[in-house]
């Protein structure tokens, strides 16, 4: 084997990363689609509660 080859260089996996956003561009859904006609939705996400709302003025809502 050559070493000055880098076509003949023995590679490592690359080490997955955790976060998916970060190797795969991000996923995109309406909120219309996400909320199925209704004006709210709720998000868990690590165990906590989110309400994503939606308001009569188009503007999106986030609470905990």
């Amino acid at each position: 084997m050559n070493m000055h080859d880098p076509s003949e260089t023995p590679r490592i996996p690359a080490e997955k990363n955790s976060d998916p956003g970060d190797s795969d561009p991000p996923k995109s859904i309406t909120f219309e689609a996400l909320a199925e006609g209704q004006t709210e939705v709720l998000i868990e996400f690590h165990g906590q509660v989110y309400r994503l709302r939606s308001t009569r003025n188009k503007k999106l809502i986030l609470n905990k």
